[in-house]
């Protein structure tokens, strides 16, 4: 992976450095190709793991991060079983279509699925066949040859976001403008040729839908838009050269994209312009999330939090139950929220956010 100052600041808040560097230093050797074929391993310290993504399947809480780790709770958190995943490379990101069918991605270009509610999970892609179908897709000569160098990398290429878009369809984004869809909850994916060209090779961070349309944030100031069809592709004027690590669409239409250095800036026209947000902090803002009764909480990379209640004009301090650096934050039907990150799991209880 590249040198800038996002891919170190992305690598040190997933925890993997160790994992990507095995990755370049040669996609032939065991060590690296076991993680797509070994299991995840059982612990009883999972839950104490570093975390990098949290959703809700129905009323089961599910989390997931490093080597393969997926846990899930019937009961709001207080204890969590470990779901039988079949990778051990780290996972980045999941959602939940309903209860019962989700997805969850991470690197090595690895798509799992789950149809029990995230109990247990099989692989329905991988990076090597990811760049495969692009080399396939492609008819531009100047993106084939992008394409082929693909190919020929292997599969080192991570899953950064997923969207569950409903019908079947689920929206797959990461790095270098990594961008795969399905249209039949994951019997086939496809690249989303329209982003991934888009993209102009940016990492993609974030996702999310809002009016009939899905909304992508990434490094260098990656503000873009794209139709529920993955037509109409749009980019936006961006306020800002720094990397957005988390985007919220939040219950009044309004967008806000969270990043480096403690920047956040909300769009009150669906992204046409947008403002910056003041905040009393300089930390890297790497979750937001919407709470049950309509405040904006987000969460750095100090453990931090920062709510709003005026849909995201203005933000107070707020402190988790225990804090470490945040990376995924999960709204709760209690009013509080879960947080998870470098040392698994906490809370911003209630309380906590009044």
């Amino acid at each position: 992976m590249n040198t800038h100052k996002y891919a170190l600041a992305c690598l040190l808040l997933l925890g993997v450095i160790g994992e990507l560097a095995s990755a370049a230093s040669g996609t032939g050797t065991r060590n690296v190709a076991d993680t797509l074929e070994q299991s995840a391993q059982v612990s009883t310290l999972a839950s104490r793991s570093a975390l990098n993504a949290a959703a809700m399947a129905g009323e089961r809480v599910v989390v997931a991060g490093v080597r393969g780790t997926i846990l899930y709770s019937d009961d709001r958190g207080l204890h969590w079983q470990q779901a039988s995943v079949p990778v051990t490379v780290s996972l980045t990101a999941v959602c939940f279509a309903d209860a019962a069918h989700g997805w969850a991605v991470g690197h090595r270009g690895v798509i799992l699925v789950t149809r029990d509610g995230g109990a247990n999970w099989a692989r329905q892609l991988e990076g090597a066949q990811a760049a495969k179908s692009i080399l396939q897709a492609r008819h531009d000569p100047d993106r084939m040859n992008e394409a082929r160098r693909w190919v020929a990398e292997g599969a080192d290429k991570p899953f950064l976001a997923v969207q569950c878009l409903g019908d079947g369809q689920v929206l797959a984004l990461g790095a270098y403008g990594l961008a795969f869809s399905t249209q039949n909850a994951g019997q086939s994916w496809q690249p989303a040729l329209g982003l991934l060209d888009g993209s102009e090779s940016q990492h993609l961070n974030a996702v999310q839908t809002m009016g009939g349309r899905i909304y992508v944030a990434g490094e260098q100031g990656a503000l873009m838009s794209i139709g529920n069809d993955l037509q109409d592709f749009s980019r936006f004027t961006s306020p800002y050269e720094g990397s957005f690590f988390a985007l919220l669409a939040t219950h009044n239409n309004s967008l806000l994209a969270v990043g480096l250095r403690g920047h956040v800036f909300r769009s009150a026209d669906r992204g046409a312009s947008w403002q910056a947000v003041a905040m009393a902090s300089t930390k890297s803002l790497t979750a937001a999330t919407q709470l049950r009764d309509g405040s904006v909480l987000l969460a750095d990379e100090s453990g931090q939090g920062w709510l709003s209640r005026d849909d995201g004009r203005s933000f107070r301090a707020v402190t988790p139950e225990e804090r470490f650096p945040l990376i995924a934050l999960l709204a709760m039907p209690d009013g509080g929220s879960l947080a998870v990150g470098t040392n698994g799991i906490t809370r911003f209880p209630p309380s906590a956010l009044r």
